[in-house]
């Protein structure tokens, strides 16, 4: 029987006990924090449901238990609203846009680009989603033989994407200079401040966060000049053509600050996410020969073209549970953080008021009593009845309850379109001096540059 691979982790930390931090155990965060915030757990996170603690005065409490998760995260969504310390890294960016507002604009902005994301809208995107990618892969083929990166690579190909099915090919953004600024941004501010580690008040200033400003300013200007540009267009009754993404924001009632901020969602983490899970799949196939070749005679057996692409996953089950298993081992939002408005009993545990609520991904989706050999990449187990057992609430690549991700079905759609057609055509094979580690930058990073070296099947 051919062993499973196991992607390299990062290091675990060592903690003097469970519940209470001592000194030590503080400088041990906090290092590991700036480092690569994965580090912070230590090897007894991955065995238990429930752990609360007290952290710099502050209650909190790590859920690994999907019961807990759901009263916290749906039954009993209302009492616990957007945590702090993760609005203090998204806010300066994203301000008032769908994955950062609450209450009444979230509503409004929710109800703004849900047309977008219905099931039958977002399968008429498939055939925009397939040219792209079919062009792609036709470049590829000329490079055959050659070592690219393949994390440039998709962050290119997913903005290409994006900008074809929910900007209907707008070209008033410069792609290379927005995907500079969001690898510049992500680098400098994808961690917490120390400052907001500590709870401190807002008006005290950020050492070292001047930079971010200039690159936030910079990408806000960016997709200003995008919507300005559209406004000042023939309407899509005008032009002949369907309202896409942007002429609905700019058709919903929203002020132009609104419509910068939720432009500037989409664009940056409709297609950081995707782009991450994407090259970390072709990683983990490029060390997995055995589940590479079950991929691509399963897309050679499909009927491709004879089929609408957003018929493909129906087409490609093990693609898909490749790709799934994928998001498990690099969950595209590894944190998930709420905090609790008022007292609440969660699976029977009393929680106060004021207590920090934190679902991390990575821990959820490796817990020793959950998942068989969780730190292996086995995509079998999201197939039949192996998938049907995995408890509901446990596998969350996409959030869940009223903030789950609005485009999870058309990046599901979209990334096994991209397998289909670069895999069908093309190889990737690792050629990194050593494997990737995840370092956690808001998503999930390889610390190593991702060369992959193409070849034409």
């Amino acid at each position: 029987m051919t062993l499973a691979f196991s992607p390299p982790k990062p290091p675990y930390a060592s903690y003097s006990g469970v519940g209470k931090l001592m000194p030590s155990d503080y400088w041990t965060y906090f290092r590991a924090m700036q480092r690569n915030p994965l580090e912070i757990w230590g090897e007894h996170h991955f065995s238990i449901r429930l752990a609360p603690f007290r952290f710099l005065g502050r209650s909190s409490l790590i859920l690994n238990d999907p019961a807990a998760i759901h009263h916290c995260f749906v039954a009993n969504a209302a009492n616990f609203t957007m945590n702090p310390l993760r609005q203090a890294v998204l806010r300066p960016f994203l301000r008032d846009g769908l994955l950062t507002a609450e209450g009444d604009i979230w509503k409004t902005a929710r109800k703004a680009v849900s047309p977008v994301f219905t099931p039958r809208k977002v399968n008429g995107f498939a055939p925009q989603i397939r040219a792209v990618c079919d062009s792609a892969a036709e470049r590829l083929a000329g490079q055959a033989g050659a070592t690219i990166s393949v994390s440039d690579l998709m962050v290119d190909l997913t903005l290409d994407v994006l900008m074809e099915t929910l900007f209907s090919g707008d070209e008033a953004l410069d792609k290379a200079r927005f995907t500079r600024g969001i690898c510049d941004l992500l680098e400098i501010s994808g961690i917490p401040h120390p400052f907001d580690l500590m709870h401190l008040p807002g008006w005290i200033p950020r050492v070292g966060q001047g930079k971010s400003r200039q690159v936030i300013a910079d990408l806000r200007d960016q997709v200003g000049a995008v919507a300005s540009a559209r406004r000042a267009a023939p309407s899509p009754e005008q032009a002949g053509r369907t309202p896409d993404f942007l002429d609905l924001l700019l058709g919903a009632g929203l002020d132009d600050t609104a419509v910068i901020d939720n432009l500037l969602t989409f664009l940056a983490a409709g297609h950081e996410t995707t782009a991450r899970s994407l090259a970390w799949t072709l990683y983990l196939l490029s060390r997995d020969t055995q589940s590479r070749e079950r991929v691509e005679a399963e897309i050679d057996a499909a009927d491709l073209d004879g089929r609408e692409a957003a018929g493909w996953t129906s087409q490609l089950p093990f693609t898909e549970a490749v790709l799934k298993e994928s998001l498990r081992l690099y969950p595209s939002a590894p944190m998930l953080a709420r905090t609790s408005q008022e007292w609440d009993l969660v699976v029977g545990l009393p929680v106060p008021a004021g207590t920090d609520v934190l679902v991390s991904t990575w821990l959820l989706h490796r817990q020793r009593d959950i998942w068989q050999h969780p730190d292996e990449f086995r995509p079998d187990r999201f197939l039949g009845d192996a998938a049907a057992a995995i408890p509901r609430d446990a596998y969350l690549p996409f959030g869940l309850g009223p903030r789950v991700c609005i485009g999870a079905r058309f990046a599901m759609m979209e990334m096994v379109i991209v397998m289909a057609c670069l895999l069908r055509h093309l190889r990737f094979d690792f050629a990194g001096e050593r494997d990737p580690v995840p370092v956690m930058r808001i998503t999930l990073q390889p610390d190593t540059p991702m060369p992959m070296r193409l070849s034409a099947r």
